[in-house]
């Protein structure tokens, strides 16, 4: 009796771990994939999209559709595709959405809804709006103008039973960590500040999140690019030929951008300089070059970061080391909006930066 009632606590006890470890993996949901690349990026591993056929992401009257099938079971959800009405079913925990081709009328949980762009069929693959989709099933989307990247993002949260279990622990862990952290910050603002800056160019916000990410890591200062004409949504435009990206990019004498200011505090300072930006066209956007030609980084150790969710960092760094022309400048690496302290933090100390 006891080693039948051993066995039975063993089994017991290996579901609950294995429960555990499906809750804890589940926290946090990040896909990624760029218009005209057959590949996605699913919690930071590349799979693709619709695997042996390489079908990419189109934008059809401003909108993205999709080969819909892996990204929403990715997302956890599940699809199916009725031949004879040409309809799709999405289903996803509770929630259903219904998209037939060629209609702009979509059902969430039967509830109509009208769509810009009506589903189609291209190369044989059914194609279905994205951001209708997943903002229905409450996940958040962000689109990268100019990667043209498509970010969809999920938090989970874990059970009520888990969380009331674990809250006490984290509080405590969380008050130990700011204390720690504001004794670390007391330490630091006694002495001359930090020694590490970090400089960006962000278009539309993405590669500003990310410097925010490395300078909080880092205990880092910021510095923005600012170009003195701003981009706006149309000049940021790729598949314009008239737009000012586009303008620039077939004349690169067009390319010399006037910034805000080219000058940063105290910057003498510093001896590890990081320095981000999109990626436009395989290099790094163009008003980075600006900053960078303008200044000396004689002593400096610099590392470039680019974002981008699909396109890696090029030729962007080392041409951007030759307009330089001064400073130690290191290998750079491609980040993405889903980058964490914790991913930073591990890259510094590769780099031997503490």
């Amino acid at each position: 009796m006891k080693k039948i009632l051993s066995i039975f606590m063993a089994v017991i006890l290996v579901l609950s771990l294995a429960v555990c470890g499906s809750a804890e993996e589940a926290e946090n949901f990040v896909l990624t994939m760029q218009i005209g690349s057959s590949t996605m990026t699913v919690n930071g591993t590349e799979t693709e999209i619709d695997e042996g056929r390489d079908t990419t992401p189109v934008i059809e009257n401003e909108r993205t559709l999709v080969p819909i099938r892996a990204i929403i079971e990715a997302m956890g959800g599940s699809v199916n595709w009725d031949s004879e009405t040409q309809t799709a079913e999405l289903t996803y925990n509770d929630d259903t959405i219904l998209l037939t081709i060629d209609s702009t009328t979509a059902y969430f949980n039967d509830t109509a809804s009208e769509l810009d762009t009506a589903p189609v069929i291209m190369n044989g693959r059914t194609m279905l709006p994205i951001r209708f989709i997943a903002e229905s099933f409450e996940f958040d989307v962000e689109w990268e103008v100019e990667s043209q990247t498509v970010i969809i993002r999920k938090a989970f949260e874990n059970s009520e039973e888990e969380s009331s279990e674990e809250q006490p622990e984290e509080a405590a862990q969380k008050e130990e960590t700011a204390a720690a952290e504001a004794e670390e910050e007391e330490d630091t603002s006694s002495e001359d500040g930090s020694n590490i800056l970090v400089v960006y160019y962000s278009a539309t916000g993405t590669t500003e999140g990310v410097a925010n990410v490395i300078a909080e890591a880092l205990g880092a200062d910021l510095f923005e690019i600012e170009p003195a004409e701003v981009y706006t949504d149309d000049d940021l435009d790729y598949n314009d030929d008239e737009s000012r990206v586009s303008c620039e990019y077939a004349d690169e004498d067009l390319r010399d951008i006037e910034l805000v200011s080219y000058d940063v505090e105290n910057w003498d300072t510093y001896d590890t300089v990081f320095i981000g930006y999109p990626i436009w066209w395989g290099i790094a956007a163009w008003p980075t070059s600006s900053f960078v030609s303008a200044n000396d980084f004689t002593g400096k150790t610099v590392i470039p970061f680019c974002t981008s969710a699909s396109s890696g960092m090029g030729s962007s760094g080392s041409r951007l080391e030759e307009a330089a022309g001064t400073g130690e400048w290191l290998d750079g690496q491609r980040l993405t909006a889903g980058t964490t302290a914790d991913d930073i933090t591990d890259w510094a100390s590769e780099l031997g930066i503490n």
